[in-house]
């Protein structure tokens, strides 16, 4: 017989004490829930919950069970204290004995929300309850503290003997089914367990002594019943009856699958295949329900968009999920790396393999781990994240290797079938990982050519590594539907973001600049996935991350789970089984020059023999091939040159395998710039090399160019001077604090390349720079020349008055500013620009030479009050420059 508790509550709201409950205000609120989804989310401390319930017949032996409490749950059953559980995410059970008496009964929950400055909060498991506050403040942001009975409450009954735990391992070639029995009646008993799988019933006999424990372990040898897999994702039941001295005491059905998953060198390999990790994170955080699941329909249609885009796992992110969101995973065959919920902040003076702190989160791990491993879909644990990110001394310490060892152990001891990770950790660093044969990595940059190059060079080392090595974290943001809404949740974010982006230059509207981050997003993720899929030693990749959380939106959907179609379509791209990937870190070429494409092709699937490569620009089209292409392999193929397109813009490039059928494809955006050079003439103060074929000359009539990093006091007078007599001045890319040399008010703001947001870069409608397309949000155009700092003031305002590219980076540490701009000093314009050019136009790069030969040549077109002055050079170049007419 099962009775479900679940319904409506009384909530009393502080800590009238058991006897006080009864005098005590109260209002209904619903179990399973968490009260900050329907009460207060600023709530915190001590709450009550209670509710009466009738049992007609209360004898034989009952089992009373909470699915989840957030965090402390003091239980008591007409007023009998039954027991207490330390622990927010897993379940608990209690013998109510006699308390449980026939007609009405009252159950009392005393529950305890540790707030973020309580210092039992970093004592526990909390998951990711009050993380990185000081950057995303709660509220808004969905990282409170949070309390409540958030999963089912329900009493059973069954005989002397409980089933307390099924395990079934799940292999096939050795299939095991344990069953744990505790014994809550006063004499010793005799229990015969009897379990069924597919195609085999067998029985044991142990013998329990009074208020014991024991157990079976039954082995059924080879299994000939379908095996789980991905692609066909077979569900087989265990079904377990106990007897007590002849009489049926207890029953219980497992569901399972039969698979396996294992460590071979540097891979991980699922049923005997290699398997190559494709997954994005979960953070489990919903707009209604907070830090709970919704129900079934929500996640089935979560886990199903997340197969259908191509990702073949979910990681679930320092939480024990609900039961039912794993049961979906079983079904729709998604393979799931779980987390367990020990993470920062917590207490690092208290680490080690024993005390409280190392107690408390070794049970939480072992149940977690006990409550699913049944779930075939699951295939990895990591039992800590970034432990020791917010106190890096604390991560050397004794205390800390032993308290990974201890959580280690807690998850392994659990499941010995599946690998773990220890800390799911920022850098690989081997020499701090004492158990785990498996490597992270949690890179975050922006999407430029010197952060990939950067990223192949820091992942090459551990990709030839004989461990496996996963970039379990990584991805950058793209904005969601900010549109206006009435009666906006706590958390909603799209009014002061509106607001922000109407603030710059940006001549468009908000909803296509939304569309452009999320286009930008897809390709930064794509391109960095493609990094990873082409160096065969990478086990996979887990982006960074499915769903939006506020104030983070590196979602691949919003937090209400609507879809951000740009950003998806490049990720459906990425998650292809076969892949051709060029392997390139720029792509702006010169119109008319001749283009290199180093091919590579990522084959997760069987060998393919025979097929070609067909690589397409602009209707002009390279085959190359036949080639064979290993099973489960990263290949390198071939590099095809091909002509860029003579007509400047972005242009599409395709690149294809061909067999029977098309069995790969893939795409780039190819920005063509004009190669022609400025050809006017300039004055220059500090060093500069080739300035995109302008004249260096010492005429004061001349415009004046300030080199990069050479914005000083002189320079600075120079550039005074020049724009006191109107003359034009244009001051290149400078570091931060040479900000006080520019001749008006000004400030430069540094743009850090660290996890916290994306600095979206953007033009105007400006012409002024036709190398950059207009009024857009850029992605891979400026990809060799990103700058590091943008001008977050100049003069009184800031922004200039005339703004060709700017920046905005939303919270955290928000920043608008302008990367390249213009605006009238005096009777001189003075132009300033942000990205990088000098020495990438000494490598040759096309961008910074068409954007640099642009300047120049604005620096020099005629505005009121300026006379032309023509020169021919000796070697046949025609150049310009403009003085003011007075100029002798």
């Amino acid at each position: 017989m099962h009775l479900t508790l679940d319904g409506t509550w009384d909530l009393i709201v502080g800590d009238p004490g058991i006897a006080g409950l009864a005098d005590a205000p109260s209002r209904s609120v619903t179990v399973p829930g968490l009260w900050e989804a329907e009460v207060d989310p600023a709530l915190d401390g001590v709450v009550w919950y209670r509710r009466t319930f009738a049992c007609e017949d209360p004898s034989g032996r009952w089992t009373l069970r909470f699915g989840a409490v957030m965090d402390i749950a003091e239980v008591h059953l007409n007023g009998v204290a039954l027991g207490a559980h330390i622990g927010a995410f897993t379940p608990f059970e209690f013998d109510p004995g006699d308390a449980l008496v026939a007609g009405e009964n009252v159950l009392a929950v005393r529950v305890t929300d540790h707030a973020l400055n309580d210092p039992e909060h970093p004592r526990t498991a909390h998951g990711k309850q009050g993380w990185a506050n000081q950057a995303f403040p709660s509220p808004p942001s969905l990282y409170l503290t949070y309390g409540g009975i958030w999963q089912s409450v329900t009493l059973r009954r069954h005989g002397p003997v409980a089933i307390e735990d099924v395990f079934v391992n799940g292999d096939p070639a050795g299939l095991t089914v344990a069953v744990e029995l505790s014994n809550r009646s006063p004499d010793t008993v005799t229990a015969r367990v009897r379990v069924g799988v597919p195609g085999d019933v067998r029985e044991e006999t142990t013998v329990l002594p009074p208020g014991g424990h024991g157990g079976v372990a039954i082995a059924f040898g080879p299994s000939g019943a379908a095996r789980w897999s991905p692609e066909s994702p077979m569900l087989h039941e265990a079904n377990v009856t106990v007897t007590a001295d002849n009489e049926a005491s207890d029953s219980r059905t497992t569901r399972f699958g039969l698979r396996t998953i294992a460590v071979e060198g540097d891979r991980l390999v699922l049923n005997g295949e290699p398997y190559r990790m494709r997954s994005a994170l979960v953070q489990g955080f919903y707009a209604g329900t907070l830090y709970a699941e919704p129900g079934r329909e929500a996640i089935e249609a979560e886990v199903g968009e997340a197969k259908r885009l191509g990702l073949n796992t979910l990681r679930l992110h320092i939480k024990a999920f609900d039961p039912v969101y794993l049961d979906v995973c079983d079904e729709l065959g998604m393979l799931v790396h779980c987390d367990i919920p020990v993470a920062e902040p917590i207490a690092h003076d208290e680490l080690g393999f024993t005390g409280e702190v190392a107690d408390r989160c070794a049970a939480a791990a072992t149940e977690q781990v006990r409550r699913d491993r049944n779930h075939p879909s699951i295939v990895l644990w990591s039992a800590m994240n970034e432990l020791g990110l917010e106190h890096g001394p604390s991560r050397a310490s004794e205390g800390y290797e032993g308290f990974a060892r201890r959580l280690y152990s807690a998850v392994a001891d659990a499941d010995p079938t599946r690998p773990v990770i220890e800390n799911d950790w920022v850098d690989p660093d081997p020499d701090r990982v004492f158990e785990s044969p498996i490597l992270t990595a949690h890179w975050y940059g922006r999407l430029s050519t010197a952060y990939l190059t950067e990223l192949a060079a820091k992942t090459a080392p551990w990709a030839a590594s004989p461990r496996p090595f996963l970039m379990s974290e990584f991805g950058d943001w793209g904005l969601p539907d900010l549109s206006p809404r009435e009666d906006a949740p706590f958390w909603w974010y799209g009014a002061g973001l509106s607001t922000a982006i109407e603030r710059t230059p940006w001549p468009g509207t908000v909803a296509a600049f939304v569309e452009g981050t999320q286009r930008y997003q897809g390709l930064a993720d794509r391109l960095q996935i493609e990094l990873f899929r082409r160096q065969d030693g990478i086990a996979g990749w887990c982006v960074t991350e499915l769903t939006d959380v506020p104030h983070e939106f590196n979602g691949l959907w919003s937090l209400e789970r609507a879809p951000k179609p740009a950003a998806l379509a490049e990720l459906s791209l990425a998650c292809a089984d076969v892949l051709p990937i060029v392997a390139r870190t720029s792509w702006t070429v010169a119109a008319g020059e001749a283009v290199e494409l180093p091919v590579s092709v990522a084959n997760d699937g069987p060998a393919l023999s025979g097929v070609h490569l067909e690589v397409t620009l602009r209707g002009r089209t390279v085959r190359y091939g036949p080639v064979d292409l290993p099973a489960h392999t990263a290949s390198e193929v071939a590099t095809i040159r091909v002509p860029a397109p003579e007509v400047a813009g972005t242009h599409e490039l395709t690149v294809r395998l061909v067999g029977d059928d098309v069995v790969g494809s893939n795409r780039y955006p190819v920005h063509v710039v004009s190669a022609e050079p400025a050809r006017v003439a300039v004055r220059l103060a500090g060093e500069a090399g080739d300035l995109a074929g302008a004249d260096v000359v010492t005429d004061e009539a001349a415009p004046l160019v300030v080199a990069e990093g050479a914005l000083d006091a002189r320079s600075g007078a120079l550039a005074a001077e020049a724009l006191a007599a109107g003359r034009a001045v244009l001051v290149l890319a400078q570091d931060a604090d040479r900000a006080r040399h520019l001749p008006i008010p000004a400030e430069l703001t540094d743009v850090a390349t660290a996890w916290g947001s994306t600095p979206f870069l953007f033009t105007t409608d400006a012409p002024a720079v036709p190398s950059l397309p207009q009024a857009t949000v850029l992605s891979v155009e400026p990809m060799s020349i990103v700058p590091d700092a943008v001008w977050t003031r100049i003069g009184d305002r800031p922004f200039p008055g005339n703004v060709v590219a700017g920046m905005w980076k939303p919270f955290p540490d928000e920043i608008a500013g302008t990367i390249i701009g213009e605006t009238q000093v005096g009777p001189g314009r003075l132009l300033v620009c942000q990205f990088p050019l000098l020495a990438a136009a000494r490598r040759g790069d096309p961008m910074a030479t068409a954007v640099l030969a642009d300047l120049l040549r604005h620096l020099v077109a005629p505005v009121p009050g300026l006379r032309a002055e023509h020169e021919r050079l000796a070697d046949g170049r025609a150049i310009t420059y403009y003085a003011t007419k007075d100029t002798p």
